[in-house]
């Protein structure tokens, strides 16, 4: 009886790819902001290799973009609007100079549009809104997916997908908190879950 020979690369792209998922569906679930933004960002390290491994260029590099994005978005969550503008112009230049320094045809096209919408969701969308505009990513994702055959990045769109729907439920009937400001003249968003001091999550 023959059995498939698994290589370490196969091994590694099975793994990251695992990795990855869970971490992406862990952070949907969340209804802390900050912290679904933070752990999101992991994820996208982990899609990266995953990428990577399978010589999908352009999804690699963007997967950094969205790591780096989403990290960002967590710091600017309570920064005022000039500074949330200058990060989503500044990332989305990057996620457009990166598709075209590895562009692979419509597929980078197709990853470009899914960079570009999550950019604009991390850093103006919250609650539901922005679990709803990560349904539709996953859906941009899954052209990619399909067309690298990887079946891992297939069933982690679809668990991904249902993932936000939960959240986005979860989200739309949770009550707004209304927190204290830490300092005069800070600002809040009602209809974000803010999670005990949160600037002790990221560094600096």
């Amino acid at each position: 009886m023959l059995y498939p020979t698994l290589y370490p690369t196969d091994f590694l792209i099975h793994a990251s790819g695992m990795l990855a998922l869970a971490l992406n569906v862990l952070a949907l679930m969340r209804s802390c902001e900050r912290s679904m933004r933070v752990q999101s960002g992991v994820a996208g390290v982990a899609w990266a290799l995953n990428n990577l491994l399978m010589g999908a260029h352009t999804a690699a590099a963007l997967s950094l973009v969205s790591a780096g994005r989403t990290a960002a978005s967590a710091v600017t969550l309570n920064s005022d609007d000039r500074l949330r503008h200058m990060a989503f112009a500044g990332f989305a230049a990057i996620a457009l100079i990166v598709s075209a320094l590895t562009w692979q045809g419509e597929s980078s096209a197709v990853l470009a549009l899914a960079s570009l919408l999550s950019t604009y969701a991390v850093f103006y969308l919250r609650g539901s809104a922005l679990r709803w505009s990560m349904l539709l990513v996953s859906a941009l994702w899954m052209v990619h997916a399909w067309s690298c055959d990887s079946w891992e990045q297939m069933a982690a769109n679809v668990i991904t997908a249902a993932a936000a729907l939960v959240g986005a439920w979860r989200a739309s009937r949770a009550t707004p908190p209304h927190p204290a400001p830490r300092h005069p003249g800070e600002t809040r968003d009602p209809w974000v879950t803010y999670c005990g001091d949160e600037s002790r999550l990221l560094p600096g």
